[in-house]
């Protein structure tokens, strides 16, 4: 939903920051969501019915959202149809609200499904489509159709409800497709247990343990060899503390899984935990890729959308920014992990620094024309002034993608790499929703030299130099994360 910040300024008549905010919650919380709905798969439901049930509750959000525009429910409330806030009544807020925290959860699960098909390397064949692949494509096409039809279409309640039956269509073939392939999935069981729970394990038997003193040998410790199985990794140094959860004591039982974990599961927690300041990095991109549908595209929002004779959609600029993504997925050469980490944060400081350029051009352009305190006003500046740090945000997202599939280890199985996975997109997402704590804080700080750099207009607030304190920030990140690489690699 591109539009949504859009939809929030020009119908709710929320301030610029009260709006963004909304967004980035939204957006941060649907794609940190995967790690429950992982964990869920793993103790209760399989992977399908996981994504199905996701898909479902998502359609659903979409309908209610479409029905919580001001002129579809006006008869039945009471309100005017008007697209004003005073003809938003509460049953339109509450199913607002509501829709989003629907859609929020049919959002995770299509990247869970997503994220499992990319860690069993399960490739898309033209000649030969698969049910659960098919199923994503639909859905990707159905939104993107929807997309480009609201693109052109002025009242807001198509603008939302052509994607709805765009996506009942999908979940209609969705449903078709599982039920036709049900009694052909396996039903996948880890033997190993669960990655979060033999965290928790860890953590707690080295807790029971901490007075307990570490044998010389690290072959002491306790390792259950039994289990052909299930993989094992080998003893490293470093965070020995942990070490604690694998001490053998006399008359312990090895059931006791609280008290008594073997060297792999602490392997595996060591792991984790050593990935945190990498995670951090991770979250300066999140903070970045958050201002693209927020900031971005409230930009262009009042630019110059003609292209000779042609008049571009707004939403061309989200499109750019896939067709980015792909592109460099697909054109991209191999190349190890360090390099495209390091990619990925060098291009969120590019990003920020055209951004920044860019929008103390509009700002000059909105003094020249004396446009301050008209918002609504059309700004003689072209919207492709825009497509370089939409550009780059593609590339941005691109090459994160790929760093975090080739950033673990090949010896950690994939019921352990999935959830690596989901903590990295998730550390990446607590930056998404971190972006409505950086605002707050910078424009508290920015009013001790004056007026706080967030206005409650665009015309007014002072994103470039928002832009530059990112990339401020961003250039600390480099130094961190190169610091990070070298500790990890």
């Amino acid at each position: 939903m591109p539009m949504m910040n859009t939809y929030l300024t020009n119908v709710w008549k929320l301030s610029l920051t009260n709006a963004a905010g909304i967004v980035n919650i939204w957006e941060g919380s649907s794609k940190i969501l995967p790690i429950a709905l992982a964990y869920l798969s793993d103790t209760l439901l399989s992977i399908y019915p996981v994504h199905l049930m996701s898909t479902i509750v998502y359609t659903i959000g979409l309908g209610l959202l479409a029905m919580s525009t001001p002129s579809v429910l006006s008869k039945f409330t009471g309100t005017c149809s008007d697209n004003q806030p005073e003809c938003i009544g509460r049953t339109q807020r509450i199913m607002f609200f509501t829709s989003l925290a629907l859609m929020a959860v049919g959002i995770s699960g299509t990247k869970f499904l997503k994220t499992e098909l990319q860690l069993k390397k399960i490739k898309i064949h033209p000649k030969l489509p698969d049910s659960d692949n098919l199923s994503i494509i639909v859905l990707i096409i159905g939104a993107l159709g929807g997309a480009i039809f609201s693109g052109v279409i002025k009242p807001w309640s198509l603008r939302f409800g052509i994607p709805a039956i765009f996506c009942i269509a999908a979940t209609s073939f969705l449903v078709a497709s599982f039920i036709a392939h049900s009694g052909s999935r396996p039903e996948e069981r880890n033997p190993e247990g669960n990655l979060l729970t033999n965290m928790a394990r860890v953590l707690v038997a080295s807790a029971f343990k901490i007075s307990q003193k570490l044998p010389d040998d690290p072959a002491q410790l306790y390792e259950n060899i039994d289990q052909s199985n299930v993989h094992s990794l080998s003893h490293t140094p470093g965070l020995r503390w942990l070490d604690k959860a694998a001490i053998i004591l006399p008359n312990e039982s090895q059931e006791n899984k609280w008290k008594l974990c073997t060297v792999t599961q602490v392997e595996e927690t060591k792991l984790v935990i050593r990935t945190i300041p990498m995670f951090i990095s991770f979250t300066f991109c999140g903070l970045v890729k958050s201002i693209g549908n927020t900031y971005f595209l409230e930009q262009a929002n009042n630019m110059n959308p003609k292209l000779g004779n042609f008049k571009l959609p707004i939403l061309f600029l989200p499109m750019l920014y896939e067709l980015m993504k792909l592109y460099w997925d697909s054109a991209r050469k191999e190349g190890s992990a360090r390099i495209r980490v390091f990619s990925t944060v060098i291009y969120s400081v590019v990003c920020c620094t055209i951004a920044a350029s860019v929008e103390r051009r509009r700002l000059h352009e909105i003094r020249r024309h004396d446009l301050l305190d008209k918002p609504e006003d059309r700004i003689p500046m072209s919207v492709l002034w825009l497509v370089p740090q939409f550009f780059f945000l593609g590339m941005l997202d691109s090459f994160f993608e790929k760093s975090v599939e080739n950033l673990f280890p090949d010896g950690i199985p994939l019921s352990r790499r999935k959830y690596l996975f989901h903590f990295a997109h998730g550390a990446s997402d607590v930056g998404t929703v971190s972006g409505v704590l950086s605002v707050y804080v910078v424009g508290k700080i920015s009013e001790i030299g004056g007026k706080n750099w967030f206005q409650y207009t665009l015309n007014r607030s002072r994103l470039d130099r928002y832009y530059w304190t990112l990339s401020a920030l961003g250039t600390l990140n480099c130094i961190l994360s190169i610091t990070s690489f070298y500790n990890f690699f």
